[in-house]
């Protein structure tokens, strides 16, 4: 019998954040290694950014279109913007709820991380993205100084920022594994990918269990539901000791 998660009431806490990118319709090339554990994604750790201070010769210019159905419809009369189910990008779809690494904006940084919830079509005809953030320890600010960190490479942390990019900007489809508290962290060789545990609040510079009350109704369904989904792809996941 699977692992259910039930879903306890929270109280409602402030809208996230919104971080947009610059991103401008290129995508810097990256090493990705032949040792791919699963079609259509590869290893966190084997995605490397090329160290090359020329920028226009090693970009990659890609171009977006959309894909799927209009999903919505916002905005009125000049200003009506469609939303899409997904899109496609030198020659590989993405759709809704994909979890995605972005191209970094300089060459010394790591890709971000974020799951795609919007897709929409500017009026210049460019394909722009919406997705939900995940932190890198190293960068996660503490409330008194310093950053968070992690003993673990390919640990994350949650959010409920947002971030928008050019679909363009997108490198790679990427597997996160939403760990509860009652669980150990899965195995590398046989599940590879990133973990989360924990939920970091920009704003506050905090840290929460990504099973704990109090992030409001609609954000702890969201969170049951990346949990639940984590257990349903690891049919015999170890509880913790």
């Amino acid at each position: 019998m699977k692992d259910r998660l039930s879903l306890p009431s929270g109280q409602s806490s402030p809208q996230p954040l919104v971080i947009k990118g610059n991103r401008l319709g290129k995508r810097k090339k990256m090493i990705v290694y032949e040792d791919e554990h699963e079609e259509g994604e590869v290893k966190p750790q084997d995605l490397l950014p090329l160290m090359n201070s020329n920028i226009s010769d090693d970009d990659e210019e890609v171009n977006a279109k959309p894909i799927g159905h209009v999903v919505r419809v916002s905005g009125e009369g000049e200003w009506v913007t469609k939303h899409f189910k997904g899109f496609e990008t030198d020659g590989i779809s993405y759709e809704l709820e994909d979890t995605v690494l972005v191209s970094p904006e300089e060459y010394n940084i790591k890709p971000s991380v974020a799951i795609i919830k919007d897709i929409r079509e500017t009026r210049d005809g460019r394909i722009m993205v919406i997705g939900r953030r995940f932190y890198r320890p190293e960068i996660a600010e503490k409330e008194d100084g310093g950053k968070w960190g992690s003993e673990e490479e390919t640990e994350l942390f949650y959010s409920f920022d947002e971030i928008e990019f050019a679909a363009e900007s997108v490198m790679h489809k990427c597997r996160v594994h939403f760990v509860p508290p009652n669980k150990t962290i899965p195995n590398a060789r046989e599940y590879p990918g990133f973990f989360v545990e924990k939920v970091y609040d920009a704003k506050l510079k905090r840290l929460c269990g990504i099973v704990d009350v109090g992030y409001g109704d609609n954000k702890q369904h969201e969170l049951f539901g990346l949990v639940q989904k984590t257990i349903d792809r690891i049919p015999s996941w170890p509880l913790k000791l």
